[in-house]
């Protein structure tokens, strides 16, 4: 056969296997912003301060922060294939344990488990993406990968609503985790880690020759994209704009609409899913930008400070709030702005060993989570130094002080963050 032939054929995999991991990183974002829709439900249930609440959502986060530098270490040694497998089984049984729990003990472990389970599924997707797709299509590819996420946190919202207001929030966290559980056997069965598995070429005529590599020989690359100075200003900004961005969008936001602007359920749901059409859009578009220019950190850069704009915007607009017919296009820019994240996987990446492209991925990644586990219970402290003792059917209600009391401490975050931002490597170009 031909080689033309054969990178054909090679693409034509690519893609395939690019669906079926798509499916489990969708129920990745799904869970990671599914307890905003259910925050007073969970708040009542089980007697929470917001400090509380903040907890149990961010326990998510600690634990996914934790497991991107070993998600990177499994996705180089072990294979993306069965790490995905594994992923989406734990994560599985944690959904069937955070539906069934009725102490908050409980809760914690399955929150504890999805985000376990969950937090090695992005790392392996990217890293099927580098060994099945030409690196000047990385910008691009994350983009879409992002897409898809975002997909999840869509069904997690006005979608989500529905399901609980049918069957209530225990039963349809059973039917996502015998979906999750589903995606991990469709991974395990018909997935390949590299074209070499099918005697196909590799996209890439610039990696170095294939060659077998353990955990421990991974483990060593990761310590040499640890000391790489280049490896950790992308940590720095992913921290900033996705612990804001999930403080808000993750659990906060769908109280914020009810009491402040009197939304029912449904309503506020649905403004929240303009965040995640944001996101939908934005991702793909900022990739495209990137690979096209052939430039990472200026269009990043670029907007960052466009995200942390909405940030200011809600904290200034006379009256101490945004007017109602503005909410809905302030919300679709900071989903559209925040998505300019998805180029430091790229930056970090392209300064480090293609080899060690997984390690290097989940040293990044971990940033963002990492914010997300801080600023959420952050938030929730914030509104709790503001509460003036208001409580109805079990919720605490926050004044509007409290809220912009909270907005001020994770738009400070951010700004702090985006400046580190300007110490970003540009990549070399030769990818272009």
């Amino acid at each position: 056969m031909s080689s033309d032939l054969l990178q054909k054929r090679r693409q034509k995999f690519a893609w395939y296997f690019f669906g079926i991991v798509s499916l489990s990183y969708l129920m990745v974002y799904f869970h990671r912003v599914a307890p905003a829709v259910v925050s007073d439900l969970l708040m009542a249930e089980f007697n929470l301060s917001g400090a509380v609440l903040g907890n149990l959502a961010a326990i998510y986060f600690y634990v996914y922060t934790l497991m991107q530098l070993p998600a990177g270490v499994l996705a180089d040694g072990v294979g993306a294939r069965k790490t995905i497998f594994w992923g989406m089984m734990i994560s599985g049984v944690g959904s069937l344990i955070f539906a069934a729990s009725s102490i908050l003990g409980f809760a914690y472990l399955g929150r504890i488990l999805i985000g376990l389970g969950v937090s090695v599924i992005f790392v392996s997707m990217l890293k099927i993406v580098t060994e099945w797709f030409p690196e000047k299509q990385f910008g691009t590819l994350s983009g879409m990968a992002l897409f898809i996420g975002n997909s999840g946190a869509v069904l997690a919202a006005t979608p989500l609503a529905y399901l609980v207001s049918l069957w209530g929030w225990r039963v349809s966290f059973s039917l996502v985790g015998g979906v999750g559980i589903f995606a991990g056997i469709l991974t395990l069965l018909l997935v390949k880690n590299r074209p070499s598995e099918l005697k196909l070429p590799s996209p890439n005529t610039t990696v170095k020759p294939e060659v077998s590599m353990g955990i421990k020989d991974v483990i060593k690359g990761l310590g040499a994209v640890m000391k790489n100075p280049g490896s950790w200003p992308p940590f720095a900004v992913f921290f900033g704009i996705y612990g804001s961005l999930m403080a808000f969008q993750g659990i906060w936001g769908l109280p914020f609409l009810v009491q402040q602007y009197g939304m029912e359920r449904f309503e506020a749901s649905s403004n929240l899913l303009i965040i995640a059409v944001g996101l939908v859009i934005g991702c793909p578009t900022v990739g495209y930008i990137s690979d096209r220019i052939g430039k990472r950190k200026s269009p990043l850069l670029t907007f960052t400070v466009m995200y942390a704009l909405c940030w200011v915007a809600m904290l200034a607009w006379p009256g101490g709030k945004p007017a109602p017919f503005v909410l809905p296009f302030l919300l679709f820019a900071m989903g559209f702005f925040a998505s300019g994240f998805i180029l430091l996987w790229g930056c970090a990446k392209e300064v480090n060993s293609t080899e060690f492209s997984g390690c290097a991925i989940g040293l990044a990644n971990m940033g963002g989570f990492f914010g997300a586990a801080v600023v959420q219970p952050l938030f929730g402290w914030a509104l709790d130094k503001r509460w003036i003792g208001l409580v109805e059917e079990g919720v605490r209600i926050y004044p509007l002080e409290a809220w912009r009391f909270a907005f001020l401490l994770a738009l400070v975050i951010l700004i702090s963050t985006t400046l580190i931002g300007f110490l970003i490597k540009e990549p070399k170009q030769k990818i272009f």
